[in-house]
Protein backbone atom coordinates (compact mmCIF):
# COMPACT_ATOMS: atom_id res chain seq x y z
CA UNK A 1 0.00 0.00 0.00
CA UNK A 2 1.76 3.50 -1.43
CA UNK A 3 0.74 5.93 1.83
CA UNK A 4 0.17 9.67 0.51
CA UNK A 5 -0.26 11.22 3.48
CA UNK A 6 -0.08 10.50 6.88
CA UNK A 7 -2.88 10.00 9.03
CA UNK A 8 -3.89 13.09 11.55
CA UNK A 9 -6.00 11.08 13.41
CA UNK A 10 -3.31 9.21 15.03
CA UNK A 11 -0.62 10.20 17.84
CA UNK A 12 2.56 10.69 15.97
CA UNK A 13 0.50 12.23 13.09
CA UNK A 14 -1.37 14.45 14.89
CA UNK A 15 1.70 15.66 17.02
CA UNK A 16 3.74 16.09 13.84
CA UNK A 17 1.10 18.42 12.21
CA UNK A 18 -0.37 20.58 15.19
CA UNK A 19 2.20 20.12 18.38
CA UNK A 20 5.37 21.39 16.78
CA UNK A 21 6.92 24.99 17.05
CA UNK A 22 7.64 24.64 13.21
CA UNK A 23 3.80 24.25 12.64
CA UNK A 24 2.54 26.76 15.31
CA UNK A 25 0.52 28.77 12.53
CA UNK A 26 -1.47 25.50 11.61
CA UNK A 27 -2.19 24.97 15.45
CA UNK A 28 -3.52 28.74 15.45
CA UNK A 29 -5.15 28.51 11.96
CA UNK A 30 -7.57 25.54 13.71
CA UNK A 31 -8.42 27.05 17.04
CA UNK A 32 -9.69 29.73 15.53
CA UNK A 33 -11.72 28.03 13.07
CA UNK A 34 -13.30 25.91 16.34
CA UNK A 35 -14.01 29.08 18.80
CA UNK A 36 -14.81 31.05 16.66
CA UNK A 37 -13.93 34.21 17.94
CA UNK A 38 -13.83 36.90 15.22
CA UNK A 39 -13.83 40.08 17.60
CA UNK A 40 -10.65 38.25 20.17
CA UNK A 41 -8.96 35.78 17.65
CA UNK A 42 -5.91 34.02 18.51
CA UNK A 43 -2.40 35.91 16.76
CA UNK A 44 0.02 33.89 19.26
CA UNK A 45 0.51 31.03 21.72
CA UNK A 46 2.96 29.11 23.22
CA UNK A 47 3.31 25.49 23.60
CA UNK A 48 3.15 24.03 27.59
CA UNK A 49 4.22 20.48 28.89
CA UNK A 50 1.87 18.15 27.54
CA UNK A 51 2.58 15.87 31.27
CA UNK A 52 0.21 16.79 33.77
CA UNK A 53 1.88 15.65 37.13
CA UNK A 54 -0.42 14.54 39.61
CA UNK A 55 -0.41 16.73 42.68
CA UNK A 56 -0.86 14.13 45.39
CA UNK A 57 0.93 10.69 46.10
CA UNK A 58 -1.36 8.12 44.10
CA UNK A 59 -2.49 9.96 41.44
CA UNK A 60 -1.67 9.44 38.05
CA UNK A 61 -0.21 11.58 35.67
CA UNK A 62 -1.69 13.33 32.30
CA UNK A 63 -0.20 13.17 29.02
CA UNK A 64 -1.95 15.65 26.39
CA UNK A 65 -1.52 15.78 23.02
CA UNK A 66 -1.60 19.32 23.08
CA UNK A 67 -1.51 22.04 26.18
CA UNK A 68 -0.92 25.64 24.79
CA UNK A 69 -1.28 29.04 25.94
CA UNK A 70 -2.20 32.16 23.77
CA UNK A 71 -0.57 35.48 24.07
CA UNK A 72 -4.07 36.49 26.19
CA UNK A 73 -3.90 33.64 28.82
CA UNK A 74 -6.54 31.56 27.37
CA UNK A 75 -5.25 27.92 27.90
CA UNK A 76 -6.11 25.23 25.06
CA UNK A 77 -6.29 21.62 25.30
CA UNK A 78 -6.32 19.80 21.85
CA UNK A 79 -6.87 15.88 22.37
CA UNK A 80 -6.94 13.41 19.19
CA UNK A 81 -9.08 10.23 19.92
CA UNK A 82 -9.11 7.87 17.02
CA UNK A 83 -11.38 5.11 19.07
CA UNK A 84 -13.92 5.64 21.59
CA UNK A 85 -12.79 5.02 25.22
CA UNK A 86 -14.95 4.64 28.85
CA UNK A 87 -15.46 7.34 30.85
CA UNK A 88 -14.46 9.45 27.75
CA UNK A 89 -16.56 12.64 29.22
CA UNK A 90 -14.82 12.22 32.41
CA UNK A 91 -11.47 11.96 31.16
CA UNK A 92 -11.68 15.45 29.16
CA UNK A 93 -13.31 17.11 32.30
CA UNK A 94 -10.15 15.49 34.65
CA UNK A 95 -7.63 17.08 31.62
CA UNK A 96 -10.20 20.25 32.59
CA UNK A 97 -10.08 20.43 36.02
CA UNK A 98 -5.81 19.87 35.88
CA UNK A 99 -5.45 22.78 33.82
CA UNK A 100 -7.87 25.02 35.97
CA UNK A 101 -6.24 23.99 39.19
CA UNK A 102 -2.29 24.45 37.45
CA UNK A 103 -3.67 28.26 37.59
CA UNK A 104 -3.51 28.70 41.49
CA UNK A 105 0.04 30.69 42.87
CA UNK A 106 2.21 28.14 44.53
CA UNK A 107 5.14 28.78 46.76
CA UNK A 108 8.32 28.49 45.01
CA UNK A 109 11.52 27.65 46.83
CA UNK A 110 13.53 28.65 44.41
CA UNK A 111 12.16 32.18 44.30
CA UNK A 112 12.14 32.39 47.81
CA UNK A 113 14.00 35.51 49.10
CA UNK A 114 16.71 34.97 52.43
CA UNK A 115 15.22 34.71 55.61
CA UNK A 116 14.43 38.48 57.36
CA UNK A 117 13.88 39.20 60.64
CA UNK A 118 10.65 39.89 59.31
CA UNK A 119 8.72 37.00 57.49
CA UNK A 120 7.22 37.91 53.90
CA UNK A 121 4.08 37.26 53.39
CA UNK A 122 2.71 34.41 50.96
CA UNK A 123 1.83 35.62 47.55
CA UNK A 124 -2.27 36.62 47.22
CA UNK A 125 -4.26 34.52 44.97
CA UNK A 126 -7.64 36.18 44.09
CA UNK A 127 -9.16 33.36 42.41
CA UNK A 128 -9.29 34.65 39.60
CA UNK A 129 -8.72 32.48 36.00
CA UNK A 130 -7.73 32.05 32.77
CA UNK A 131 -10.32 30.74 30.07
CA UNK A 132 -9.91 26.51 30.03
CA UNK A 133 -10.73 24.94 26.01
CA UNK A 134 -10.77 21.43 25.66
CA UNK A 135 -11.24 20.35 22.14
CA UNK A 136 -11.75 17.01 21.50
CA UNK A 137 -11.40 15.78 17.65
CA UNK A 138 -13.23 12.33 17.29
CA UNK A 139 -12.55 9.78 14.82
CA UNK A 140 -15.88 8.10 16.06
CA UNK A 141 -19.21 9.23 17.24
CA UNK A 142 -20.76 9.47 20.53
CA UNK A 143 -22.40 5.95 21.15
CA UNK A 144 -25.69 5.33 21.70
CA UNK A 145 -26.77 8.45 18.89
CA UNK A 146 -26.76 10.99 21.60
CA UNK A 147 -26.63 13.68 18.79
CA UNK A 148 -28.47 14.02 15.42
CA UNK A 149 -26.62 12.69 12.75
CA UNK A 150 -26.46 15.95 11.24
CA UNK A 151 -24.52 17.63 13.79
CA UNK A 152 -21.39 16.88 14.35
CA UNK A 153 -19.67 20.10 16.67
CA UNK A 154 -20.83 20.13 20.26
CA UNK A 155 -20.28 23.12 22.40
CA UNK A 156 -20.78 22.80 25.73
CA UNK A 157 -20.64 25.22 28.79
CA UNK A 158 -21.87 25.53 32.33
CA UNK A 159 -25.26 26.79 32.08
CA UNK A 160 -28.72 27.71 34.74
CA UNK A 161 -31.03 24.65 34.01
CA UNK A 162 -33.90 26.73 34.45
CA UNK A 163 -33.63 29.64 31.88
CA UNK A 164 -30.62 28.30 29.99
CA UNK A 165 -28.00 30.95 30.66
CA UNK A 166 -24.50 30.54 30.33
CA UNK A 167 -23.54 31.09 34.44
CA UNK A 168 -20.03 30.34 33.59
CA UNK A 169 -18.03 31.27 29.84
CA UNK A 170 -14.47 30.60 30.84
CA UNK A 171 -14.76 26.86 30.77
CA UNK A 172 -15.83 25.11 27.08
CA UNK A 173 -15.47 21.96 25.79
CA UNK A 174 -15.69 20.99 22.36
CA UNK A 175 -16.85 18.03 20.44
CA UNK A 176 -15.91 17.20 16.84
CA UNK A 177 -17.38 13.79 15.61
CA UNK A 178 -15.85 13.39 12.15
CA UNK A 179 -17.32 10.29 11.66
CA UNK A 180 -20.46 12.43 10.41
CA UNK A 181 -18.12 15.14 8.21
CA UNK A 182 -19.70 13.43 4.74
CA UNK A 183 -23.40 12.94 6.36
CA UNK A 184 -23.44 17.02 7.21
CA UNK A 185 -24.21 19.67 4.70
CA UNK A 186 -21.30 22.07 5.29
CA UNK A 187 -20.76 25.63 4.51
CA UNK A 188 -17.85 26.06 2.90
CA UNK A 189 -17.72 30.25 3.89
CA UNK A 190 -17.52 28.64 7.64
CA UNK A 191 -13.65 28.24 8.64
CA UNK A 192 -14.67 25.55 10.84
CA UNK A 193 -16.57 23.42 8.16
CA UNK A 194 -13.57 24.24 5.91
CA UNK A 195 -11.24 22.82 8.05
CA UNK A 196 -13.19 19.96 9.06
CA UNK A 197 -12.96 19.37 5.51
CA UNK A 198 -9.57 19.50 4.77
CA UNK A 199 -9.27 16.83 8.08
CA UNK A 200 -11.35 14.51 6.85
CA UNK A 201 -9.81 14.79 3.03
CA UNK A 202 -6.27 13.98 4.52
CA UNK A 203 -7.31 11.15 6.27
CA UNK A 204 -9.08 9.57 3.54
CA UNK A 205 -5.66 10.33 1.59
CA UNK A 206 -7.75 12.75 -0.78
CA UNK A 207 -5.61 15.72 -2.20
CA UNK A 208 -7.05 19.09 -1.14
CA UNK A 209 -9.93 20.50 -3.93
CA UNK A 210 -9.12 24.13 -5.36
CA UNK A 211 -11.86 25.59 -3.18
CA UNK A 212 -9.92 24.91 -0.31
CA UNK A 213 -6.31 25.91 -1.58
CA UNK A 214 -4.96 28.24 0.69
CA UNK A 215 -1.91 28.45 2.32
CA UNK A 216 -2.26 27.63 5.60
CA UNK A 217 -4.14 23.97 3.78
CA UNK A 218 -0.95 23.67 1.63
CA UNK A 219 1.15 23.70 4.03
CA UNK A 220 -0.82 21.03 5.67
CA UNK A 221 -0.44 19.18 2.83
CA UNK A 222 3.33 19.13 2.15
CA UNK A 223 4.06 18.87 6.23
CA UNK A 224 1.57 15.68 5.96
CA UNK A 225 3.36 14.46 2.98
CA UNK A 226 4.50 11.08 3.98
CA UNK A 227 7.15 10.71 1.05
CA UNK A 228 9.08 14.12 2.76
CA UNK A 229 9.36 12.30 6.09
CA UNK A 230 13.14 10.70 6.66
CA UNK A 231 13.50 6.89 7.11
CA UNK A 232 13.37 7.42 10.77
CA UNK A 233 9.89 9.38 10.89
CA UNK A 234 8.75 7.11 8.21
CA UNK A 235 9.56 3.83 10.92
CA UNK A 236 8.16 5.86 13.71
CA UNK A 237 4.73 6.85 11.57
CA UNK A 238 4.35 3.26 10.74
CA UNK A 239 5.03 1.79 14.36
CA UNK A 240 2.09 4.65 15.60
CA UNK A 241 -0.33 3.57 13.26
CA UNK A 242 0.24 -0.07 13.49
CA UNK A 243 0.05 0.48 16.99
CA UNK A 244 -3.32 2.29 16.81
CA UNK A 245 -4.94 -0.33 14.09
CA UNK A 246 -3.95 -3.08 17.19
CA UNK A 247 -6.52 -1.27 19.77
CA UNK A 248 -8.74 -0.36 17.04
CA UNK A 249 -8.76 -4.62 16.18
CA UNK A 250 -9.06 -5.34 19.73
CA UNK A 251 -11.83 -3.18 20.95
CA UNK A 252 -13.67 -3.71 18.04
CA UNK A 253 -13.61 -7.42 19.33
CA UNK A 254 -14.81 -6.06 22.31
CA UNK A 255 -17.80 -4.77 20.46
CA UNK A 256 -18.53 -7.97 18.35
CA UNK A 257 -18.56 -9.81 22.05
CA UNK A 258 -20.99 -7.36 23.43
CA UNK A 259 -23.63 -8.34 20.79
CA UNK A 260 -23.38 -11.75 22.30
CA UNK A 261 -22.49 -11.24 26.26
CA UNK A 262 -23.60 -7.46 26.83
CA UNK A 263 -22.20 -4.34 25.77
CA UNK A 264 -20.25 -3.03 28.53
CA UNK A 265 -19.28 -6.76 29.63
CA UNK A 266 -18.20 -7.18 25.86
CA UNK A 267 -16.13 -3.95 25.61
CA UNK A 268 -14.56 -4.28 28.94
CA UNK A 269 -13.06 -7.96 27.45
CA UNK A 270 -11.91 -6.20 24.43
CA UNK A 271 -10.00 -3.68 26.71
CA UNK A 272 -8.60 -5.92 28.61
CA UNK A 273 -7.45 -8.36 25.53
CA UNK A 274 -5.86 -4.74 24.05
CA UNK A 275 -3.81 -4.27 27.07
CA UNK A 276 -2.53 -7.66 27.23
CA UNK A 277 -1.24 -7.14 23.39
CA UNK A 278 -0.12 -4.32 24.05
CA UNK A 279 2.28 -5.48 27.45
CA UNK A 280 3.19 -7.99 25.13
CA UNK A 281 4.24 -5.54 22.76
CA UNK A 282 6.33 -3.74 25.48
CA UNK A 283 4.34 -0.35 25.67
CA UNK A 284 5.00 1.71 28.79
CA UNK A 285 2.13 1.29 31.37
CA UNK A 286 1.52 5.02 30.88
CA UNK A 287 0.44 4.81 27.06
CA UNK A 288 -2.14 1.65 27.42
CA UNK A 289 -3.70 3.71 30.23
CA UNK A 290 -4.41 6.07 27.82
CA UNK A 291 -5.09 3.81 24.91
CA UNK A 292 -7.18 2.34 26.79
CA UNK A 293 -9.02 3.61 29.93
CA UNK A 294 -8.59 1.07 32.03
CA UNK A 295 -6.68 1.93 35.48
CA UNK A 296 -3.80 0.92 37.00
CA UNK A 297 -4.60 -1.40 39.39
CA UNK A 298 -6.89 -3.27 36.56
CA UNK A 299 -3.07 -2.53 34.71
CA UNK A 300 -1.06 -4.70 37.47
CA UNK A 301 -3.41 -7.34 37.70
CA UNK A 302 -2.85 -7.94 33.31
CA UNK A 303 -0.23 -10.97 33.00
Amino acid sequence: MVIRYINPFIDYGFKKLFATEANKDILISFLNAVIEDTADPIVDLTYKNVEMIGEFNGMRDSYLDAYCETSTGRQFIVEMQNSWKPFFKDRTLYYAAKTITSQAVKDDPTKREPEKKVQKKAEKWNYRLKEVYVIAVMNFNFPRKEYKPDKYCHRIMLTDLDDNHVFYDKLTLIYLEMRKVNKVKLDMNRPLDRWIKVLYLLWGEEDCPPDLDEPIFQKLYKEAEYACLNPDQQLTYERSWKRELDIYNEIEGGRILGHEEGFEEGLEQGLLKAAHSMKALGLDNETIMKATGITEDVLHEIP
